[in-house]
Order: C-alpha cells, then sequence, then structure tokens
C-alpha cells in the first residue's frame, strides 16, 4: 500500500513519462499505452460508465458516460489511469491471465476498495496538476481557484482540493 505523498511522486513521473502537460488533451495519451475511451450511459448498464477494463494483455477501455464537463471526464480518465498504473500490475501478478475491472460503485464497507479509489483520486490529481507547476502557477495568480482551474483543465472542485493539499 502506497501512502499520497509516494502516489503523488509516482503520478507525475508517469505523466512526465508520457510527455503529457498539464492542461493538454489527455486523450492521446491513452493511445500511447494501447488505451481508448468508449462512452456508455452512466446508469441503467450493468457495466456502467466511469470505468476502466484492463485486458490481461494490459489494452484497456475506459468507459465515460459523455454526460459531464471535459474538466470532469479529464479527472475521470486521469483517475482510470490511476487504477491502471497503480492496481492493474498488483492483479496481473495475484491473477496472471485475468481481466481487471475498476468501477465507479464500491462496495462501501470494503476498506480495500475504498483505498483504491483514494489512491486513484491522489493519481489524478497529481497527474492533471503536478506539485511544483500548481504551486507556481497559485503564486502567481495569487491562489485564485478558477484561474488555476482553467490553467490545469481541472474543475473548480479538483482545484480546490489541489490548492489545499499541495
Amino acid at each position: 500500500m502506497l501512502q499520497k505523498p509516494q502516489v503523488h511522486t509516482f503520478a507525475e513521473a508517469v505523466a512526465e513519462h508520457l510527455g503529457y502537460i498539464p492542461a493538454e488533451p489527455i486523450d492521446p495519451i491513452l493511445q500511447k499505452i494501447d488505451g481508448r475511451l468508449a462512452y456508455r450511459p452512466l446508469f441503467g448498464t450493468a457495466e456502467s460508465a466511469d470505468s476502466i477494463h484492463v485486458e490481461p494483455s494490459g489494452n484497456f477501455t475506459i468507459f465515460m458516460s459523455g454526460m459531464t464537463s471535459s474538466e470532469r471526464d479529464r479527472f475521470t480518465i486521469a483517475h482510470e489511469l490511476g487504477h491502471y498504473f497503480l492496481h492493474f500490475p498488483l492483479v496481473r501478478k495475484r491473477h496472471p491471465g485475468k481481466m481487471m475491472v475498476a468501477t465507479r460503485w464500491v462496495d462501501e464497507t470494503d476498506a480495500i476498495q475504498r483505498r483504491a479509489e483514494w489512491e486513484a483520486n491522489w493519481f489524478a490529481a497529481a497527474f492533471l496538476m503536478p506539485a511544483d507547476a500548481f504551486r507556481q502557477a497559485a503564486t502567481l495568480c495569487d491562489n485564485d481557484v478558477s484561474e488555476l482551474s482553467a490553467k490545469f483543465g481541472v474543475s473548480l472542485h479538483a482545484a480546490k482540493i489541489r490548492l489545499r493539499t499541495v
């Protein structure tokens, strides 16, 4: 189990390795790592949106609803990448040949599932808003959350949380 600072450091390293630049489109990153986006309803299907399905080969699909803002979608994609980079290697090691599915809905009584969701959120925040760049931007804009949100292509909510925790 990684601690929050370790997840942040790892996420920033992954973003740098993949050539992700804050606020740039995140979708092209998926192509580099054999991933794709697909859309399905948020409710009403056995396999809902806001989830990732990873084949044993490592190819994966992130399912989106298409009913949320682009800023929210970016965070969701980064969150699902968190599951891919943090959790799929463990699934692959413990259950060779098995598919991994991580969904938006977790059993709140399951501490492991809750922890995995926290870790994926920590990953997404650091991937999209690297600490040094975020601190520098926050200083330049006098902690204006609207400016930070626009600069990093995230929701106001995500920018507020990152401002409190970075």
